[in-house]
């Protein structure tokens, strides 16, 4: 989703968040939260060591989700709001 540095993994994505560059509106809406905005700043303020040291911890996190199958789980409709 960065077409700057396709082929990287990078900071470059977030620069071009606030260049309003970014290819969905979920992007933009980043740069209109005050507390997002200063995190983007943050993590463009710091090192891309940092930058991948702070993106790990989340994805790890995410790792330990079970994943639901069969009738344990569901594919909403709004991804928003449960099915009814």
């Amino acid at each position: 989703m960065d077409p700057g540095s396709r082929t990287t993994f990078d900071l470059s994505y977030y620069s071009l968040l606030l260049k309003r560059r970014g290819l969905f509106e979920s992007d933009s809406a980043l740069t209109r939260d005050s507390n997002t905005l200063a995190l983007i700043n943050q993590l463009l303020q710091g090192s891309l060591q940092n930058f991948l040291s702070e993106f790990a911890m989340p994805m790890e996190k995410m790792g330990r989700i079970e994943v639901k199958t069969g009738t344990s789980g569901e594919i909403r409709k709004n991804c928003a709001v449960a099915n009814s």
